[in-house]
């Protein structure tokens, strides 16, 4: 296959190399020998197709190529290969409990570590987070393969000019976090993650402990606190939070947290 400048570079960063006329025809003759009938030929550089090829998602397409399956096998082990493809929600939740400034360099590594492995750097070092993307290495092919990247890491789905409306490194750090963090989305995360936690412990509570009294009220203070909080937003005309409460059985209590809160 013929291919012009341009794509002959991008397929040699992610690996893929332009075969010599003389080994393609020495492989294609030996296929022929040996009478392969279901056969790929190319010269990949495993080291940098394989962290390329799944780096959107996973695929067993490889897990029969020992050099490929190698690679693999020793990013699992490292960790590398799973820090950046927990998703959105797990990014997010992540984020949550750190400040701004390490919220920031959090993305800045995300940001930089896709940009190595789009454009084969042998190091994150080498991504120099303020210079340009233009000037690192990017046009319009591998932009869109870091969009992709970002999109899986992250669970946002980025414009294809997202490169170039952010030109370095930083400024796409900073835009990710104002999506990620500064929209609201997981302004609620680390709340529901402790009634989750909260409701596994409840979970292990029998009907007759001694302790479900003394828990009871907690939670009814906690729900009178709540509810006294949205009355002030203008909720008037609806029964108030505490009548409710003071009314209420334990299993009522139990029963309107699953049912009113949805965290069942």
């Amino acid at each position: 296959m013929a291919v012009d400048g341009a794509l002959e570079e991008r397929l040699r960063r992610g690996g893929m190399a332009a075969m010599t006329p003389e080994l393609a025809v020495k492989a294609l003759q030996q296929a022929l020998d040996l009478q392969e009938t279901h056969l790929a030929i190319a010269d990949l550089d495993w080291e940098r197709f394989v962290p390329s090829y799944v780096a959107v998602r996973g695929s067993r397409l490889l897990d029969e190529v020992p050099e490929a399956r190698r690679i693999l096998e020793a990013a699992i082990g490292g960790g590398s290969a799973a820090q950046f493809e927990t998703g959105g929600s797990e990014l997010r939740e992540r984020l949550a409990g750190m400040s701004e400034a390490e919220q920031e360099r959090a993305l800045l590594d995300l940001v930089t570590t896709q940009v190595a492995m789009v454009l084969g750097f042998p190091s994150v070092e080498l991504v120099e987070s303020q210079r340009a993307f233009r000037e690192l290495g990017f046009d319009s092919l591998t932009a869109v393969e870091l969009r992709n990247r970002l999109d899986a890491a992250t669970g946002l789905r980025l414009p294809a000019t997202i490169v170039f409306d952010h030109p370095t490194p930083v400024a796409l750090a900073r835009r990710l976090r104002t999506d990620v963090v500064e929209d609201g989305i997981s302004a609620a995360a680390p709340i529901l993650g402790e009634l989750d936690r909260i409701e596994a412990a409840m979970a292990t509570i029998s009907a007759d402990d001694v302790d479900r009294p003394r828990i009871t009220t907690r939670l009814q203070t906690l729900l009178l606190k709540w509810g006294e909080a949205e009355q002030d937003t203008g909720n008037s005309g609806k029964k108030a939070v505490s009548d409710k409460i003071q009314s209420a059985t334990s299993d009522e209590i139990f029963d309107f947290i699953d049912k009113e809160l949805g965290i069942s």
